[in-house]
């Protein structure tokens, strides 16, 4: 199970709208172990386009979940559409990736 997570720190989640953030962490949850995959650059942090969710998506479609603090109305809409469960949390990442781990394992 992949997740993402926005971040400007690498040690928070991004407190802002999702798409504002300047990369996403992605994590892989696999047999009570957490992986940091990888770390992915938002191309589109500072544009304000119509339908933005649907382009983060691309960066992040390979992912199962989100956990994120703050995701427009339609932009939920639109991500659950595409099958990604989102997790609103803030604070540390450690302690959101923790808790989703204790949750589904």
């Amino acid at each position: 199970m992949k997740v993402a997570i926005p971040t400007n720190d690498g040690k928070n989640i991004f407190s802002q709208m999702l798409g504002r953030a300047k990369e996403f962490y992605i994590y892989e949850i696999e047999k009570n172990k957490i992986i940091l995959l990888e770390k992915r650059i938002n191309t589109f942090e500072k544009t304000l386009q119509p339908l933005k969710t649907l382009d983060v998506y691309e960066i992040i479609s390979d992912c199962n979940i989100i956990i994120s603090n703050k995701i427009g109305k339609k932009g939920i809409e639109r991500l659950e559409k595409r099958g990604l469960k989102l997790i609103f949390e803030n604070g540390k990442i450690s302690h959101a990736i923790k808790k989703l781990m204790e949750k589904i394992c």
